[in-house]
């Protein structure tokens, strides 16, 4: 199964157990604008900065309802479980990931409010990505139609830095720039709290966060 908590139960109906255990906790915060766009949306490096602050306060500013914060917040590709062990508990490695006798090479947690995006890239690793909380949209793109998605080029810092990234807006392309773009023909996921999605290494895919969300991502 990919299904990611052992025992999905009322405290991962929402964020509220984890700001009231675990609230003190620093972690570092992406921080952008969803109009301009920031590394967290899609946008270029200047429009986007990281702070760290306690969870509690990026819970109550960001995500969770009358968070008021103009700039958008996510805690993105966060070793979570490395930082707070107790969180193992509740959650299994999709037994996708070790099958033929492999193993998880890096768990990650991605928590925000609604309107974070990811934009469309690919990774080095095969990924299983989880739901926990809320629902994300996934579009997907395999490897072999890289040819039409404009990888941006490798060099210099942010997200551009590996070359992984497509200079392609998935949800608005301009095809006057970017013409290939139009016989691409992607995939479309919903995922929602118990889902799982393995996204080959390779694979590109674009995330849009449709509510507040909790996924956590296990790359093998």
């Amino acid at each position: 199964p990919l299904a990611p908590l052992r025992r999905p139960g009322p405290r991962w109906a929402d964020f509220s157990w984890l700001r009231d255990e675990f609230g003190g906790r620093l972690v570092p915060v992406e921080l952008g604008s969803l109009a301009g766009g920031g590394a967290a949306c899609g946008g270029g490096a200047a429009a986007w900065g990281e702070r760290v602050m306690s969870l509690r306060d990026f819970l109550d500013a960001h995500v969770t309802a009358g968070g008021g914060e103009a700039r958008t917040g996510y805690l993105a590709q966060h070793p979570l479980f490395e930082q707070i062990p107790r969180l193992r508990r509740d959650f299994r490695v999709p037994e996708l990931c070790t099958a033929g006798g492999g193993s998880v090479r890096h768990t990650n947690a991605w928590l925000g409010p609604e309107g974070t995006v990811t934009p469309l890239h690919f990774d080095s690793y095969d990924n299983v990505l989880t739901q926990v909380v809320g629902y994300k949209r996934v579009v997907l793109f395999p490897a072999e139609q890289t040819k039409w998605l404009y990888p941006k080029e490798a060099g210099g810092g942010g997200v551009d830095a590996q070359g992984n990234v497509s200079a392609v807006d998935v949800e608005a392309p301009d095809l006057e720039r970017f013409p290939d773009y139009a016989r691409a023909a992607g995939l479309e996921a919903v995922l929602g709290p118990g889902d799982g999605l393995y996204i080959p290494a390779g694979c590109w895919h674009h995330v849009r966060s449709l509510t507040a969300a909790f996924s956590v991502s296990f790359w093998f």
